[in-house]
């Protein structure tokens, strides 16, 4: 029964696999690789509404020994009854679609508007680039004639000056690529185009003595323009370092009212070792002037008949004269906490105003002279001189406990930062007994903290 059933099997089998086969497939040797030879650029048709009907395309023949036979297969049409695409070849489906569009034989007119060609340019429409390109280069104008200007200044003062800068020390000004002067001389070095500064040594009295030129600022357009409301002079600044035997310890200051008002609130020594300020009439001195001192004695060592006679004639040029040797600069911020006292070091300080060429500052310069030997020659009295140096005591003290408290609370805030580390350390593991012992440890702390301190005392026995 088997041996029956196996060969009916395979003749079912035979049969289904010949009605899948395409029947539009050649029957020769080569109709598989014809398949492949359809151009690559031919475009797909598009299966819309519009599309017109679509033609059985018919295969080129690829070899001449063929070509007999595909002459024959070209007649032959192939009904497909599972054909997808036979409703493309039914006629009534695509009524009234034209096989092509009509071609006209004229040209499209294309029609050129003429626009009119501007022979000129019009020049108020780049009205906002003009007004740039005047100011930069006025700007640029401004930088070269203030910058020349600034340096003629500099290089006038100098030559003025230079003599007596030489008459009392031995080395004047420096001698480098930036510096400002005269060929093969030294001079002025340039620290901007407004600011010039020279170095002199070699004097008895003092270590050395800067000079700065700070002139105004002719170079930016800017800062003249804004300048034109309050005139501001050029300055001249002297700073002297004392030695540590050049002078006794004493803070004294001669300033312009409004000038010193101002010192007193920004500098560190005037406003700690001089709180009183007392009016220039008192010592002698014009009434535009004010006198902040330390030390009764030192002012009226210091502020002899010639110096109070030089700063009633040349007041009008001078803005402060500051000796001090506590010297510290400005006034530290209160938010600033410090740890130890600054550094202070023994200077004469002065400031002047340059009006003209330089050649009405000769007095005072002199005057500056004056006083480096006079500070020199100056010693102040045991009482004067011991109520200096407790007043300077009193103020490093103070120091100490400011920086001790400073310490403190910075150590505290350490403390409080580890321990609130330690809490989120806690609180992230789970275990609630470690919290819980946690806890009742620190309500310890806090309980030992708040409660009040007590004081033992030993009473010995009768």
């Amino acid at each position: 029964m088997r041996l029956v059933l196996l060969p009916i099997v395979l003749l079912a089998c035979s049969v289904v696999v010949r009605g899948f086969e395409d029947t539009t497939l050649e029957d020769d040797d080569f109709a598989e690789f014809e398949q492949f030879d359809v151009d690559d650029d031919a475009t797909v048709a598009d299966f819309s509404e519009e599309e017109k009907e679509v033609p059985v395309q018919k295969k080129p023949p690829t070899k001449e020994k063929f070509s007999e036979q595909r002459d024959v297969e070209d007649d032959m049409l192939v009904e497909d009854e599972d054909n997808e695409f036979e409703h493309f070849q039914d006629p009534e489906e695509f009524e009234g679609f034209q096989d092509s569009t009509p071609r006209s034989s004229e040209q499209p007119k294309i029609t050129i508007s003429k626009v009119p060609i501007t022979v000129r340019p019009r020049w108020d429409a780049y009205w906002l680039e003009g007004i740039l390109c005047c100011a930069l280069a006025a700007y640029a104008i401004s930088y070269v004639v203030g910058r020349a200007k600034n340096t003629s200044i500099a290089l006038n003062f100098l030559k003025l000056h230079k003599p007596l800068l030489e008459d009392n020390f031995t080395l004047v000004g420096e001698s480098e690529a930036d510096v400002s002067c005269a060929a093969g001389e030294r001079g002025w070095r340039r620290e901007a185009e407004h600011c010039f500064t020279m170095w002199c040594s070699g004097r008895v009295c003092c270590e050395g003595m800067l000079l700065t030129l700070k002139l105004i600022k002719r170079q930016d357009l800017l800062h003249v323009a804004m300048d034109l409301g309050r005139r501001t002079p050029d300055t001249l600044l002297v700073r002297v370092e004392l030695g540590k035997d050049d002078c006794d310890p004493f803070v004294l200051c001669v300033a312009q009212k409004k000038v010193a008002t101002r010192l007193a609130k920004e500098m560190q020594d005037l406003s700690v070792f001089c709180p009183e300020r007392r009016p220039g009439e008192k010592h002698g001195l014009p009434g535009g002037m004010s006198v902040l001192s330390e030390c009764a004695e030192a002012t009226a060592g210091v502020l002899d008949a010639r110096v109070c006679a030089a700063l009633a004639q040349h007041h009008a040029h001078l803005h402060y004269i500051h000796i001090s040797d506590r010297y510290c600069g400005p006034k530290l911020m209160e938010e600033t906490a410090m740890t130890k006292p600054p550094e202070t070091e023994r200077v004469l300080l002065a400031s002047f105003a340059l009006t003209g060429d330089g050649e009405e500052l000769r007095p005072l310069l002199l005057l500056i002279f004056y006083l480096l030997d006079k500070l020199k020659r100056l010693r102040l009295s045991k009482e004067a001189l011991a109520k200096c140096e407790k007043r300077r005591q009193k103020v490093a003290e103070a120091w100490q406990r400011g920086a001790h408290a400073a310490r403190q609370e910075q150590a505290a805030l350490r403390r409080e930062e580890k321990r609130k580390q330690e809490k989120e350390r806690i609180l992230a593991e789970d275990d609630p007994e470690k919290q819980r012992r946690w806890e009742l440890k620190e309500e310890k702390r806090q309980r030992k903290r708040k409660a009040p301190k007590m004081k033992q005392l030993k009473v010995k026995a009768l």
